[in-house]
């Protein structure tokens, strides 16, 4: 889609060219693969939204955020008490701490007999917590079991991905693991390539190309899977080095969906990989071995990101990583802001801001 300024009723402008350098950064939480991005004019929380947001709190976070709301609302019913006098019996005058814990019993719907309510707003207050804590006993509980009972996969894929030669034809190699003890059936894969093009408008855009697998499902995925893409005249990345990737902000993504055998149900895992992050002339290692008298199968993920040179020549410009230091740490620091700005789609201001700074 090209990048066109563009106003709607309600939205928060952009920051001027004038006042770029020193505008605060929008984040909002969500990433693609190791990919954050960054969102001007929208509205960033919709009440509805509430229970999604709770599922994705990592679980620190979570007993976090009910740990404070519990303290909270038996602060704020503490208070109402506090508000009339003698509303609770056996109570020490003036001490707001057994207030407090006498609002904790009552959230629980537990007593020891020794405080009650004693007037009327007493009562009334009494019975609006209890309701409060029946109800709020229940939604914690299925929001305990939904974050257990919901469905994730722990697939990792391998940090960077490499160009060799494969049957005698150059091809793009990336690899995913299941880290689990299980099974993922009917697994499929897509990959997606992504760089910035320039239309015949001046407008620059960010195209996106389907990349045709070798192997685009498993029936059973167990152990590790090598993602493979030829690179054939059909290919959008034929005849390109790894200096024409950065010059065209490319990058790939990845997305993986398969069913748990354990849960039976879908799980889903996602990867993007930087210009910087494609290494030309490298090979992965081999992880997986036979043992010779036995039919156990070996995968050693210490060595699951290793990778090695092909031995295969090559053009020089295709090798990144022989480039004189200073001029490869530049490289791959510009290929990954300008990554990130391509999947963050800012507006045509930030790609100014973007190229003046570079």
């Amino acid at each position: 889609m090209a990048k066109q300024k563009h106003s709607t009723e309600g939205s928060t402008a952009p920051p001027s060219a004038e006042s770029k350098c020193n505008r605060p950064i929008v984040r909002t939480g969500v990433k693609i693969g190791n990919m954050q991005l960054n969102r001007y004019g929208y509205r960033k929380w919709y009440w509805a939204d509430t229970y999604h947001w709770i599922l994705r709190l990592t679980w620190p976070r979570f007993l976090l955020f009910v740990t404070t709301l519990y303290l909270s609302v038996n602060l704020l019913f503490a208070c109402l008490y506090y508000l009339f006098p003698g509303s609770v019996n056996n109570v020490k005058p003036g001490s707001f701490l057994d207030l407090y814990f006498f609002s904790i019993e009552t959230l629980a719907t537990v007593g020891y007999g020794n405080m009650s309510p004693a007037t009327f707003p007493g009562h009334v207050i009494a019975s609006i917590e209890i309701l409060l804590g029946m109800m709020g006993i229940a939604v914690i509980t299925g929001l305990v079991f939904a974050r257990f009972a919901r469905p994730t996969a722990r697939i990792e894929f391998s940090k960077v991905a490499v160009i060799t030669h494969f049957n005698g034809v150059p091809t793009l190699m990336l690899r995913a693991a299941n880290e689990r003890n299980n099974m993922i059936l009917e697994a499929s894969v897509h990959m997606t390539f992504v760089r910035s093009e320039l239309t015949k408008e001046g407008t620059t855009f960010n195209r996106f190309y389907e990349l045709k697998l070798e192997r685009e499902r498993t029936g059973v995925f167990a152990l590790s899977w090598t993602i493979m893409h030829k690179i054939d005249h059909n290919s959008p990345l034929y005849g390109l080095s790894a200096v024409d990737l950065v010059a065209q902000d490319a990058g790939i993504s990845i997305s993986m969906s398969g069913q748990d055998d354990t849960l039976s149900d879908t799980v889903h895992a996602r990867h993007s990989y930087a210009a910087h992050e494609i290494l030309f002339g490298q090979r992965f290692v081999d992880i997986i071995t036979a043992t010779p008298h036995s039919n156990e199968v070996i995968m050693d993920f210490t060595k699951f990101h290793d990778t090695v040179e092909d031995g295969i020549a090559a053009p020089a410009a295709c090798f990144i990583e022989v480039n004189p230091e200073n001029k490869r740490k530049r490289i791959k620091s510009e290929s990954k802001l300008r990554f990130r700005k391509n999947y963050a789609t800012l507006l045509e201001e930030e790609v100014i801001y973007f190229l003046n700074v570079v």
